[in-house]
């Protein structure tokens, strides 16, 4: 059975890698916890300035993203997507995306560098 730290371990990973930015569901392929847990535990993580939260604004017709920003507030304003799809900005079309901050994807990579130098890291060892 998976658990938070599981999540935990999967930023970290993702912070190794060319990922930048997720949504939470992409945590379930791995993760056997409900999305609500994943989600609860990602909050946690924004907390302690690992992880950012941004909204992606997509079109309900096309699917597409309109945009990514910082805050969103479902306002009712008429939205238009790239393909000329006009939308009202609703609460389901607004959905949360997890950003990496850059600060710890680099605090990750100095700290298995580190790790590695001194020949003490395990293979397959991310730090917590």
């Amino acid at each position: 059975m998976s658990s938070v730290w599981d999540v935990e371990r999967w930023v970290d990973e993702a912070a190794l890698s060319a990922i930048k930015m997720f949504y939470p569901t992409a945590l379930t392929r791995n993760i056997s916890l409900p999305l609500s847990e994943i989600f609860k535990h990602l909050l946690f993580l924004v907390e302690q300035k690992k992880l950012e939260v941004v909204y992606d604004i997509r079109c309900p017709e096309c699917y597409a993203t309109v945009n990514i920003v910082n805050s969103c507030v479902a306002s009712g304003d008429i939205i238009e997507c790239p393909l000329g799809h006009e939308f009202e900005l609703t609460a389901d079309v607004i959905f949360p995306v997890f950003k990496i901050s850059e600060s710890y994807k680099e605090y990750v990579r100095q700290y298995c560098k580190k790790k590695l130098k001194r020949g003490s890291m395990l293979r397959g060892e991310i730090p917590v």
